[in-house]
């Protein structure tokens, strides 16, 4: 029982460390997220309100999986959700330089943490699901895109890849299952528009935060390998 204490004491610091690096990390990534959105894209968010949604969104990945390997790029992935979302709102765009430049930093993260915590055995796993999950992603999203006929842009088509990139971490449950609880989160708020704020069935709606919203369920819940459930 006594020679437990220090292992519970030293998981304990780390769980601490890991949840002030995710907060102290969405102040700056929203910091630069409202930068980038400013000078990049020509759209202005609100700091505070980017810098609160990056530190919320950092301390809920860090409170579910603590200091381990892989926190790395789901923090990533949780603070380049916040902008997406931030950019789709106020244009209705989800720009491909944007997504492009999200996955440019999620792969070396991604690869990085899998050799980390597996070795070079555990980099071909994660690539391998990673580039499966990215192909589901798009491979629905495009799918849908065809049959909506107009009623969906295509940039959430490349966001569904980008998601799948990272969901695809926790196996394919994790892409459907995130594919899923974006579409009812979309469903939920536009029913609640029309219902509520008297929005007509047609009004246009920016579904990529729904998207990323529910990708970040998935994440809570479908873990990447080696992570204990």
């Amino acid at each position: 029982m006594i020679s437990a204490a220090p292992s519970t004491a030293t998981a304990l610091d780390a769980g601490v460390l890991a949840l002030l690096a995710a907060a102290l990390g969405g102040v700056a990534a929203g910091a630069a997220a409202t930068r980038c959105a400013r000078r990049c894209f020509a759209v202005s968010l609100q700091p505070a309100l980017t810098m609160a949604a990056c530190t919320a969104t950092g301390a809920m990945l860090a409170l579910r999986i603590g200091a381990h390997p892989y926190l790395a790029p789901l923090l990533a992935f949780g603070w380049a959700g916040v902008m997406i979302s931030a950019v789709d709102l106020r244009t209705h765009l989800i720009p491909t330089r944007l997504l492009r430049a999200c996955a440019a930093v999620a792969v070396p993260l991604v690869c990085t943490a899998a050799v980390l915590d597996g070795g070079f055995a555990g980099l071909a796993s994660a690539a391998a699901a990673a580039a499966v999950g990215a192909a589901l992603g798009w491979g629905v999203m495009h799918v849908i895109w065809r049959a909506a006929r107009g009623g969906l842009g295509y940039g959430d088509v490349r966001l569904g890849g980008y998601l799948g990139l990272h969901l695809g971490l926790g196996g394919l449950s994790a892409v459907w299952a995130g594919l899923l609880a974006g579409f009812a989160i979309a469903a939920a708020l536009g029913a609640f528009g029309v219902v509520a704020l008297g929005r007509s069935a047609d009004h246009r709606f920016a579904l990529g935060p729904s998207l990323v919203a529910g990708a970040l369920v998935a994440a809570w819940w479908f873990m990447p390998p080696g992570l204990a459930a």
